[in-house]
């Protein structure tokens, strides 16, 4: 067994794949992401491989660019879409340190964060505005960006609140652009 074979998820035939890419060693695959290696996987085949593989890719990319990996976070399943794309407002699930083991993600448990207990509400305002009266995926696009649902998360710092709000901000903006393509 080869040194990529200790990758969680990487099997015999991904690992084929990733040496035939040119890929030998965990360091080689530093500063590629799950969406680069599947492209090129495909390319390499020739043809739009199985969306699984590109799931299991993030995996690996959230493994080889993480310091202390957590390895529930590991698992391929993990990095599907629904956890990768903005939700409602514009967190990515998947770079939640609350995600998985004590978050399934905003769409899984429907807007029903844990900080709303905090403020005795049974779903997140932007959720329920976004999801349940406007049927939308998330806030992208919206004229009245950001709008007063938009609060304070009351378990962290001014600093990281605001921190939060621009990095939630760039992911719908790029979700946005995304979709207009």
């Amino acid at each position: 067994m080869g040194e990529l074979r200790k990758i969680p998820n990487v099997g015999k035939r991904t690992e084929q794949g990733l040496m035939a890419m040119g890929y030998t060693t965990a360091e080689s695959l530093k500063g590629k992401t799950g969406e680069e290696l599947y492209e090129e996987e495909c390319r390499l085949r020739g043809y739009e491989i199985d969306r699984c593989q590109l799931y299991l890719y993030r995996a690996v990319e959230y493994y080889i660019h993480t310091e202390n990996p957590d390895p529930e976070k590991c698992k391929w399943w993990f990095w599907k879409d629904a956890f990768v794309e903005p939700s409602p407002c514009g967190a990515v699930c998947a770079e939640c340190g609350r995600f998985p083991g004590q978050c399934a993600g905003c769409r899984k448990i429907r807007g029903k964060v844990f900080w709303t207990q905090y403020l005795d509400w049974d779903c997140c305002a932007v959720y329920a505005c976004c999801v349940k009266e406007k049927g939308r995926e998330n806030c992208g696009g919206c004229e009245h960006l950001p709008c007063e649902r938009f609060i304070k998360d009351p378990t962290v710092s001014d600093e990281q609140n605001e921190a939060g709000l621009c990095r939630m901000l760039e992911n719908l903006e790029r979700a946005a652009k995304k979709k207009k393509i």
